[in-house]
Order: structure tokens, then sequence, then C-alpha cells
């Protein structure tokens, strides 16, 4: 089984707009990387995608992520992204993500585009698994203060990719392998 991290970005309805009902998140990026026992980046997947439900970004989106509409312009559609990821993670993985969002949103953008959600492996949750094996306090934490406290450094905070290699250097700082074998962590959807 091949551990994936997995982070994404997403665009909302503007404020002051009521969000489609069943898409409250559109996203916009997906970054992702295989990693060996020992935390090894093995691959890398790294891809930006056209909304089409929420064509135009929030400002906010905009300052938080610095993707911009021309950066999404030429970008590819969901469905073709997403057969592509797809692929690129094989059948034997297992995903890890800072929180639960990101495969809930993953799981909620593939049922509106009317893709099969059944490929989408087990996910568990780096956030929680800092918590519980590092801090104890019961608490979400950002994934900023988790590098501050294992004083590891972002290559950028709020990129799909970015924020995977950051959550890939504090996963080297706690067991992944009792993580993984513990169903405590383990996101539900």
């Amino acid at each position: 089984m091949t551990p994936i991290v997995i982070d994404l970005e997403w665009n909302r309805s503007f404020p002051g707009r009521n969000p489609i009902e069943d898409l409250p998140n559109e996203i916009i990026q997906i970054g992702a990387a295989k990693i060996d026992p020992e935390l090894n980046v093995l691959s890398t997947f790294s891809e930006l995608i056209k909304p089409r439900y929420y064509p135009r970004l929030c400002r906010e989106i905009t300052e938080l992520t610095l993707i911009t509409d021309a950066d999404l312009a030429d970008a590819p559609p969901f469905l073709t992204v997403i057969e592509s990821f797809r692929r690129w993670c094989g059948t034997d993985c297992v995903f890890i993500s800072w929180a639960p969002n990101d495969v809930i949103e993953l799981r909620r953008n593939c049922r509106k585009y009317g893709y099969d959600t059944s490929w989408i492996p087990d996910c568990y949750d780096a956030q929680l698994m800092f918590d519980d094996m590092e801090m104890q306090q019961d608490r979400n934490w950002p994934l900023n203060y988790a590098l501050y406290h294992f004083n590891e450094k972002p290559d950028g905070m709020h990129n799909a990719l970015a924020d995977v290699m950051s959550t890939v250097s504090i996963l080297k700082h706690l067991d992944l392998e009792e993580g993984l074998s513990d169903e405590y962590f383990k996101v539900i959807v």
C-alpha cells in the first residue's frame, strides 16, 4: 500500500451569494505526493483545474492561494484532471491529508461532476495524528503551527503541492506506521 499525501485548494461562491447546495466548494488545484515507508517523496502530482460552477475566483481565495482567474483560464477541466490523478494514484494506496476536509471535498466534487467515487481510498487525518501523538490537547492545529512546532520551514502556504510537502515534513516527526494502523485517525465520510 502506497501512502499518498494530498492537499486541495478550492473556490466558493462570492460572499453574500448562496452557494450551490451540493457543492459549497469547487476544487481548483490538486497536489499530492507518493511517499515510501521512510517518508521519502517518490513522485508528485500538481495540477490546476478550470472551475465550472464557480468560474470566477473570490478575492479571498486569490489572496490566500495566489491563484488568479488568468492562471485557471487555460487549465484543464475537473474530469480531465481527476482521471489523470486517479491513474497516477494507482489501485493500492491510502490518502493522508491535513484535516478531513480535502477528502470530503474530493468526494463531493466527484459526485457533482458525475465521477465515480469508489476509487477514493481510505484517508487518514495528519492533523489529528499531530494532536494525538505530539500535543494531546484535542485541538485542530493549523499546518503552519505544526511546522513551527517542529522548527520546519514551509516552501509556501495555500498552494496544494507546497502544503503537501509541509505535511510530509510534519509526518517525519510522527509515527506514521502507528497512525495508519489506528482506525482513530481514519477520516469518516
